[in-house]
This record gives structure tokens, C-alpha cells and sequence, in this order.
């Protein structure tokens, strides 16, 4: 077992991703750990019913077995994605990888945009306030590892590359969906 290897499952196993850019010096390490030496960790975590997966600039785990969540339970996770992407794409067409924002202009802009306050209503309804539901959405985006700070003074954030994720398994319905309908 390699030294990174239990820092790596507990990032990874929580649904969290590591990313290529990512401005923490551990995460980091650990990233370029897994890319110097990729067919140990896959044949290690393949071992324990775990597939290392690799995106354009992340890696994250599936599970090779899928009980521990009902397909309900996927959807609704999967929904709430979609709706947060939404939000962010309204709030900024360019919210991607590399993107920096602070969350008090995300903050301001719900206050002056009506779609935007709506969809924020919408995305954390236990949220009472917009602040609340700004202070959720930028929690969600940490803990998944797509957003990290990088200044606390002004509280200004960038997104990483594994939000391209999100980006893609949402792109893959659009594609589907296109796909799908019927021609008249």
C-alpha cells in the first residue's frame, strides 16, 4: 500500500474529487501521487469494490457494486446538481473550471435578479435567507472539492477542474435528450 493511500480513500470515498488544480498543497500532492503511479492505486481500490476514475484534470471513485445507493437516491442527488448548475450557469454563463467568484457577488446579483432569486429559493428551500442559501451552495461546491478558496480576506473562490463533472453528466442528458426526440 502506498502512503497516500488512505488520504486518498477518504477524500475520494465521500464523494469528494481531487483535482489538477486545486490550490491545496495536500490535495495537490495527492493528485500528482495517483498520476505517477495510477496502475497501483487502480488495481489497489479495485480490490475493495472501488473503480479509480479519471477526468479531464480530476479523479473521483464509482463503486463496482451499487447498494450502498438506490437509484432514487442517485436521481435525487443527480437533480440537485442539475439545478445547482443551473443556478451558477444563470448567475454566470462562464462559471467553469478556473473561475473566480466571491460570494458576496453572487449574493448581490440574487438581490437584483429576479430569476436568480427564484432559482436560489428553489435550489435550498430549508434556507431562509439568501445568504443562507449562498453559504449552502458555496458549502456543496466545497465539499465535493469543485470550489476551493483562495483568499480568505475578500472571500474570493475558484472552481476546479472537477467541476467539469457536473458539467458533463448534465451535458450527457442535453445530448441524450437531443438524441431522442422525435422528429415531426
Amino acid at each position: 500500500m502506498r502512503a497516500n493511500t488512505q488520504k486518498i480513500y477518504e477524500r475520494l470515498s465521500k464523494g469528494a474529487f481531487l483535482s489538477v488544480d486545486s490550490t491545496d498543497i495536500e490535495i495537490k500532492h495527492l493528485y500528482d501521487d495517483i498520476e505517477e503511479n495510477i496502475a497501483d492505486y487502480e488495481t489497489y481500490f479495485l480490490e475493495l469494490g472501488l473503480r479509480l476514475e479519471a477526468g479531464d484534470g480530476y479523479y473521483y471513485f464509482t463503486r463496482n457494486n451499487e447498494e450502498k445507493l438506490t437509484i432514487e437516491q442517485k436521481l435525487q442527488s443527480f437533480a440537485m446538481w442539475v439545478d445547482i448548475l443551473d443556478f451558477l450557469k444563470t448567475y454566470d454563463i462562464t462559471f467553469s473550471a478556473g473561475f473566480q467568484f466571491r460570494s458576496t457577488h453572487i449574493l448581490e446579483r440574487i438581490n437584483l435578479d429576479v430569476e436568480l432569486r427564484d432559482k436560489a429559493r428553489k435550489l435550498f428551500r430549508k434556507q431562509n435567507t439568501n445568504q443562507e442559501v449562498v453559504e449552502k451552495l458555496i458549502s456543496e461546491l466545497k465539499g465535493m472539492g469543485f470550489a476551493e478558496i483562495v483568499n480568505e480576506q475578500d472571500a474570493t473562490y475558484k472552481v476546479t477542474s472537477a467541476f467539469r463533472y457536473a458539467e458533463e453528466m448534465v451535458n450527457l442528458i442535453t445530448i441524450y435528450n437531443e438524441e431522442d426526440t422525435p422528429e415531426l
